[in-house]
């Protein structure tokens, strides 16, 4: 029956979906704090543990405009993922968006600040999205509770059906899907005629729950804009008996965290795996395919966010039940089932790196291509490459100017990439079989693997942020360099004469690039207010096209000598199964 299926699976897309994750919006962002310690880019009174000061969105950072590896990042980043998700949808528009969670940045110091990050992030999608879907699916993460984990394992609880509410004030969930999301974070959807989505709260089922009612809490001042300041900004619930007029910020924020233990919770909270299974049943009688989406994923993802063991065999036994309907489940990672002989994959499990660089990742985000069948077949990454944006960037006035002024997302976009289809890089597509075969071919070949990372990480190299790296070869001394790696600018400035004139050239490699590789990418014309007027970037000499000629012949006696060496490697990836 599994090689029937493969056999049947259609590689042609007849839709598209998209997916983002992990947008972690810093809204008191601050490039110049915190990035080495992979922890919090923020301003000072706001990063201050024992205070809550009244909300804001910083203005515009000059360094590190659109973020920086190892901090959460501001705005102008959210802009320009929306503004690139609209271009790319002129060409490929997705039916619907799914949003694995995660809003705000990590460790804000009260509850008023993560709900009113969260607000204005559900409000900037509800927006923006509008462009780029008819449809978008939120998922709680982590991240969306406060603090971090903080998650009831009775339903219903205030903060849950709070968050509920900011997305059915803007009409994102309505009808059950916001009764049951209020309840526990989980709902169904039909986002096309044949296939159900399935949204699991899979944060309650790790180890990291949160205990509130143990967990030692420090008072945070709150200052009395805060204490004055409603649930919302604007009109109220969309929930009837939520009332929320005397509602009371909570000005208690976490010690040393201590987590509920595994056995001391109840088996299914919400009756969550049992709605599952009642769903996944109907959807097999009604011949549907079906997508699971989740934030928190099983297994070690390189981190310690497992499933209680409970849980996890939960999750595992509904993969094999209905392995034949579910079609990938978004939380790579893959289900098996070991006890019929020869161990083999059952469901497919994927990870994706997410908006946030936080995480030694550059942004990222997915476009997923389906069949006519509801088979999910491929998807394509895209990313922004932080290092050679803000370098290129910082060369050119005028888009500074504009980065201040807000109005950076026209420019902002280009420099997105498309980073990879998973089906070209592979050669193999997402069902479980495809997936199985390619994590033995990773087994034996370390060059695989390594790709295989680089394209998780989204094209990072090393876990520091690019110019640690230049303050570390500039200045010897402690101060000067830590002083220079906040800044991410050399403290002097160099007469770099030939600096200019490369960038230059890069920048309009760059601006044609990602009108060339939108076209390419989707076999469509570009769409006329794409096109890049070259004399806005800069002027064109004649000493570019003499230097493309030398390179160019630098570059064919290079690919001669390459040719035989890549000949014998060629092979390497596609080593046979055992």
């Amino acid at each position: 029956l599994a090689c029937s299926l493969v056999a049947a699976r259609s590689h042609e897309t007849a839709y598209r979906f998209a997916q983002i994750t992990d947008i972690h919006l810093e809204p008191f962002y601050n490039p110049e704090k915190g990035h080495r310690k992979g922890g919090v880019c923020r301003v000072d009174d706001a990063f201050n543990k024992s205070m809550c000061i009244p909300f804001r969105v910083e203005p515009e950072a000059e360094a590190y405009p659109f973020g920086r590896l190892n901090c959460d990042p501001p705005m102008a980043l959210l802009r320009s993922l929306m503004e690139h998700m609209t271009r790319v949808s002129h060409h490929a528009k997705p039916e619907f968006v799914i949003f694995t969670g995660d809003i705000p940045s990590h460790s804000l110091s009260c509850q008023y600040h993560q709900a009113r990050t969260i607000q204005l992030v559900i409000d900037t999608l509800a927006t923006e999205l509008k462009d780029v879907a008819p449809k978008w699916y939120p998922v709680m993460g982590n991240n969306d509770y406060f603090p971090n984990y903080n998650v009831s394992l009775q339903p219903g609880s205030t903060w849950q059906r709070y968050v509920a509410s900011l997305y059915g004030r803007r009409g994102i969930l309505q009808g059950e899907q916001l009764e049951t999301f209020g309840l526990g974070g989980f709902y169904a959807a039909t986002p096309r005629l044949g296939l159900r989505l399935l949204v699991l709260n899979t944060v309650v089922w790790s180890f990291k729950v949160l205990d509130w009612a143990a967990t030692p809490k420090k008072n945070v001042h709150h200052h009395q804009v805060v204490v004055d300041s409603s649930a919302y900004n604007g009109y109220p619930s969309p929930l009837s008996e939520l009332d929320l007029t005397d509602w009371v910020w909570d000005t208690r924020s976490v010690g040393k965290k201590i987590f509920v233990a595994c056995d001391q919770r109840p088996r299914d909270p919400y009756g969550q795996i049992a709605w599952a299974k009642k769903q996944l049943a109907e959807a097999r009688a009604a011949g549907e395919r079906v997508i699971i989406a989740g934030h928190v994923p099983p297994g070690n993802k390189v981190g310690e966010n497992n499933f209680c063991p409970n849980h996890l065999q939960d999750l595992e036994a509904l993969s094999r039940e209905f392995g034949d309907i579910v079609e990938v489940q978004l939380e790579f990672r893959m289900v098996w089932d070991d006890n019929d002989g020869e161990p083999k994959a059952v469901s497919s499990v994927l990870v994706s790196a997410g908006v946030t660089p936080r995480k030694h990742c550059n942004p990222s985000w997915r476009l997923f291509d389906v069949s006519s069948k509801h088979d999910v077949h491929d998807f394509t990454q895209f990313f922004l490459l932080l290092t050679q944006t803000d370098i290129q960037w910082n060369l050119n006035k005028k888009w500074r100017m504009l980065h201040l002024e807000g109005l950076d997302e026209n420019v902002s976009w280009r420099f997105w990439r498309r980073q990879y289809s998973f089906r070209q890089q592979y050669g193999v597509g997402l069902d479980p079989r495809d997936l199985e075969h390619l994590f033995h071919r990773m087994r034996w070949n370390p060059r695989l693997l390594k790709t295989y990372l680089r394209n998780m990480f989204s094209d990072t190299v090393g876990t520091n942020d690019y110019f640690d790296y230049i303050c570390d070869m500039r200045y010897l001394g402690a101060k000067d360099n830590g002083e220079c790696a906040a800044k991410g600018r050399l403290l002097q400035q160099h007469s770099d004469g030939l600096v200019p004139a490369s960038s230059q050239q890069e920048r309009l490699a760059t601006a044609e690039e990602a009108n060339a590789d939108l076209a390419a990418q989707f076999d469509g014309a570009l769409h006329p207010d794409l096109a890049v007027s070259a004399g806005f970037y800069v002027q064109v000499h004649w000493v570019v096209f003499a230097g493309m000629a030398t390179l160019f012949g630098a570059l064919l006696t290079t690919i001669v000598v390459l040719a035989q060496r890549l000949k014998a490697l060629s092979r390497a990836d596609y080593i046979p199964l055992a």
